[in-house]
């Protein structure tokens, strides 16, 4: 009888599971500008000065198209409604986790409703990710320009998860994240909070040193 190499079947099957559960682990667990062909997102984010609600379309694992929406009360009131394009620029899937490196362009409207000032906006993002069950860590770089002004934002996340649970049972993280934006008030903002995760749902729920609350929720279809 012939020898199988039962070993090297073993190996490539463990591979092709690893690979299927990362894919489905990234469908969900963490908010991306990108996800599967043809997945639809919804998201809202809350706190004491701000807002930002998006809807996105994935027309590819790697591109989609998104409407955006953002108020800034703590930079003289700022409105305004984007359209752009998001990328997923490359994936690195490794034996026990996976990065990813995002791209986004934007283009639309704002007014100052303290100024009144009001024209044309575009922004640019550039967001990075490493992730595996127990832990992450993120980073984006936004750039805002209004006119003639330069607006940048930066913001890093790193969390961890108390225990590892199933794909289908409830997730839990938490997370310290740190957001500078030079034209705020309160340039660097320190948030603590918790990340909960069940099928389709995520939301996040915390407050910031200063007391503000923060609200992010978050769906996907």
């Amino acid at each position: 009888m012939r020898n199988i190499p039962w070993g090297g079947i073993l190996e490539n099957m463990n591979k092709i599971l690893l690979f299927c559960f990362l894919l489905l682990f990234n469908k969900g667990a963490f908010s991306h500008p990108v996800i599967y062909k043809d997945g639809i997102v919804t998201w809202v984010t809350l706190t004491g000065d701000s807002n930002e609600s998006r809807v996105s379309y994935s027309l590819t694992s790697r591109f989609g198209i998104e409407a955006n929406s953002s108020y800034y009360e703590n930079v003289d009131s700022i409105r305004d409604y984007s359209l752009g394009l998001n990328f997923l620029f490359k994936r690195w899937i490794q034996k026990n986790s996976q990065a990813n490196l995002y791209g986004q362009i934007h283009g639309g409207y704002f007014k100052k409703d303290r100024t009144q000032d009001e024209g044309f906006l575009s922004h640019a993002s550039i967001m990075a990710d490493w992730e595996s069950r127990e832990w992450f860590v993120s980073g984006k770089v936004k750039g805002m320009y209004l006119m003639e002004d330069f607006l940048p934002k930066y913001n890093f996340r790193i969390g961890f998860a108390p225990y590892v649970a199933g794909m289908n049972a409830l997730q839990t993280w938490m997370i310290v994240q740190l957001s500078y934006f030079q034209e705020s008030k309160d340039q660097l903002i320190v948030t603590p909070l918790m990340r909960f995760f069940y099928r389709n749902a995520l939301w996040e729920i915390g407050a910031n040193l200063e007391g503000n609350f923060f609200l992010s929720l978050m769906t996907h279809i």
